[in-house]
């Protein structure tokens, strides 16, 4: 198997458990800020977690706008992407989602992802890339250490929230 198709499998999997997660949440349990919480609702965590992988896909990856702003998306989300750096626990608070809408952007976003490390050579992979908070890496490491660690720690932490509002976690 080739590390682009192990990279595809890694993160088609994240996408699939997060999206299995998140799938059954109810309207309440998303908008949801617990009084005294650090962490904030489940509805801003799925937001950052498909913000940020369209913004580092698009934006870092291959110096593009991220498809929510060149696909218009906000029209259709009722949803405001932050600005880089703009994912702060104030923006978080306020974050009240349409799922169903939220959920078409994030397969939109899936897709546009899968279908970018489709076409990557092992060259591409080899790539460095400043990512500012790791500093410099190669493409094949965000996408392995950063969207694939990324995706995996927000779905704990959104299973983790839908459990103590009483609902069940995660789908397995």
């Amino acid at each position: 198997m080739t590390t682009q198709a192990v990279l595809r499998h890694q993160i088609a999997g994240a996408h699939d458990i997060l999206e299995q997660t998140i799938a059954d949440c109810p309207q309440d349990a998303l908008d949801k800020n617990l009084p005294g919480a650090t962490i904030t609702s489940i509805g801003s965590i799925y937001a950052h977690l498909v913000f940020s992988e369209d913004g580092i896909v698009h934006g870092m990856l291959q110096g593009k706008p991220p498809i929510y702003r060149a696909q218009n998306w906000a029209a259709r989300t009722d949803l405001q992407m932050p600005e880089p750096g703009g994912f702060n626990p104030e923006w978080a608070r306020t974050v009240r989602m349409k799922l169903p809408a939220f959920r078409e952007y994030a397969k939109a976003v899936y897709a546009a992802t899968d279908a970018y490390v489709a076409g990557l050579s092992d060259a591409d992979l080899d790539r460095k890339v400043q990512t500012g908070f790791v500093g410099e890496q190669t493409v094949a490491f965000v996408f392995a250490n950063i969207l694939g660690w990324h995706a995996a720690q927000h779905t704990g932490e959104i299973s983790a929230l839908k459990g103590v509002q009483g609902l069940k976690g995660l789908p397995f």
